[in-house]
């Protein structure tokens, strides 16, 4: 480096918008066990800081803040003042946790988005400049410009609620206009190697870039002809990466598989739904939905609030199709009165994602099921595979890619962004169900790549991929790496696949099929019923169930959404995959 201070310019993206949110401090512990004290038996504020050894002054502080809710109240007595727990009190006591008395506000948000790996924050965590105002300060100053890379900009719902909001506030809608993203720079320092001014969440690789594009810097001001630092391109693998993995509870039965089990479990799910229900299909076909439109109607008459989405078809033509269907499935809910109650999105998604989100019976327990199963138009005669989800925060996550589908094409917050956004901001904040069985990571579009190296590298003993698809995609994205893990380690590997497609036919399928068995990789057709499940499973507790074709799709990042699916690690959850395929081949 040249200097041993200079200032570096990060090239951002600035945002604002309006939000309407819930603001109120979530109770304190302490304060739920004065509550729950005071209503066992009246008590002084010396007993209870005598009970609970506290600072007396704290004692009064709460008392003031739970008679301010209205769940305390005092008398008189000759021994001085007694505290009791009002009926109010009394009925929110016993709550897991007591509930908040927020205050609804209305106020803009600014924010701003690097362009250099996509975070966001508030903008007063990262101070912006307009262009002109810092090529003039670089006349007095050194100052190096960095350029932006090509990254997807995430002005998304979880980055915005994440980013936005405080503890004690919670996000309740979004106004859909806004001002456009334009262009600024912020500014931090670099001294003796050192990043200044930058928050402290922001990602270590923006501060190594910073560090590097410090080293470019001039040792004199130079005005509008001060250095530039271009940082290097996201390499594949690093833009591949999924996200952390979330501990879990796993059961076998969770794992859904087969025909018949999925259209039992569609079923369960919309008569035991009490609040909402939200189904994203690839398409809709009209006669499989009106087979189940009487117990969805049922379901809207006991209150459940249902949003039907969609996604693609499988041709452009099937797509203008499904858009007649749901035109005509519209007009006539709207005729019947049902219109508010089960919407039918007409807009597509441009998602190959199969989701079902519903509470299961309860407001505070919700789940999410993610698999190759279009829900509104299959006959269920096709072997399906799907994974039901309990744990809060990955049906939060489910809600929020829903969230983000449901923006369409213009990328403009709906009415319905803003209900998905409200629900999962809710369920994040819930306690997992049961004991940790698992971890699990949702997987999108380009992910599914990681995870087929990963079962390269990883497999011992078993690799097996199931797609509805096999094309000539295939070949580089799994059947070469299914051909090192054999050879590496003499893995079992096993793909199978329904049917052809694309430009692969006739004798160029039979090329790779034998070239793969020559290696030690079988690749097998199943015709019969029709094979629709989309596994990539290695060894016994690894899985990863998803509407991605594996043998004919290589999702790009223009669509980061196109294909969803649930990486799984749980103890012997690809067993049980293996062996119901395995029973279910016997059968066939």
């Amino acid at each position: 480096m040249t200097a041993t201070f200079v200032r570096v310019a990060i090239p951002v993206l600035r945002g604002k918008r309006r939000f309407h949110l819930d603001k109120g401090r979530q109770w304190s512990i302490v304060e739920h066990l004065i509550l729950v004290s005071v209503a066992e038996k009246p008590k002084t504020v010396a007993e209870l800081a005598a009970a609970g050894d506290l600072p007396r002054r704290l004692v009064i502080e709460v008392i003031v803040r739970l008679m301010r809710a209205g769940w305390i109240e005092l008398s008189q007595v000759r021994g001085g003042t007694l505290f009791s727990a009002s009926r109010a009190g009394r009925d929110v006591v016993s709550l897991a946790e007591l509930p908040t008395v927020p205050k609804r506000v209305s106020r803009w948000m600014n924010f701003v988005i690097d362009r250099l790996t996509g975070t966001l924050y508030r903008s007063r965590e990262l101070p912006f400049f307009e262009s002109h105002v810092l090529v003039e300060r670089a006349k007095r100053e050194p100052i190096v410009f960095m350029e932006p890379r090509a990254i997807e900009v995430n002005d998304g719902v979880s980055a915005l609620v994440g980013a936005l909001f405080g503890d004690d506030e919670r996000f309740v809608s979004m106004d859909p206009a806004g001002d456009r993203l334009v262009e600024r720079y912020a500014l931090v320092s670099v001294r003796n190697a050192q990043v200044e001014g930058l928050p402290q969440r922001a990602p270590a690789e923006l501060r190594l870039m910073i560090l590097n594009a410090g080293l470019k810097a001039s040792a004199r001001p130079l005005g509008d002809q001060s250095p530039r630092y271009d940082p290097a391109p996201i390499a594949p693998l690093v833009r591949e990466q999924p996200t952390d993995l979330t501990p879990i509870f796993f059961q076998s039965s969770d794992l859904i598989l087969g025909d018949s089990e999925h259209e039992a479990l569609l079923i369960a799910t919309i008569k035991k739904c009490r609040y909402r229900l939200i189904i994203h299909s690839t398409f809709i076909s009209e006669d499989k939905f009106s087979t189940r439109k009487e117990i969805l109607l049922d379901a809207a008459r006991r209150g459940v609030k249902i949003d039907v989405m969609w996604g693609e078809d499988e041709t452009r033509s099937l797509t203008k199709s499904t858009r007649v269907v749901v035109g005509r499935l519209r007009q006539q809910l709207d005729s019947e009165g049902y219109a508010s109650a089960v919407r039918v999105h007409p807009f597509s998604t441009g998602s190959h994602a199969k989701l079902l989100v519903a509470d299961d019976g309860n407001a505070e327990r919700y789940i999410s099921i993610i698999g190759s199963c279009n829900w509104l138009a299959s006959g269920f005669d096709s072997f399906e595979s799907s994974a039901k989800l309990r744990d809060p925060q990955i049906v939060a996550s489910t809600i929020e890619h829903l969230a983000e589908l449901s923006r369409g094409s213009d990328g403009h917050w709906t009415e319905l962004t803003n209900e998905l956004a409200r629900l999962a901001v809710e369920i994040r904040r819930r306690p997992k169900p049961g004991s940790i069985r698992g971890e699990a990571s949702l997987v999108l579009g380009p992910q599914h790549a990681h995870f087929v190296r990963r079962a390269r590298d990883e497999a011992a003993r078993r690799m097996i991929i199931t797609s509805h698809r096999f094309s000539s995609v295939g070949r580089p994205a799994v059947v070469i790496p299914a051909i090192a893990a054999a050879e590496a380690r003499g893995v079992d590997v096993r793909l199978y696949y329904g049917r052809t497609s694309g430009n692969l036919q006739g004798e160029d399928a039979a090329d790779i099929v034998r070239a793969a068995s020559e290696r030690g990789v079988k690749i097998l057709p199943i015709h019969e019923p029709r094979l629709h499940a989309k596994i990539l499973a290695w060894d016994d507790d690894f899985i990863v169930v998803s509407s991605q074709n594996w043998l004919s799709a290589d999702p790009s990042e223009a669509n980061l959404r196109k294909e969803i699916g649930i990486f799984l690690h749980a103890t012997g959850v690809s067993r049980v995959f293996s062996d119901r395929l395995e029973a279910a081949r016997r059968d066939w």
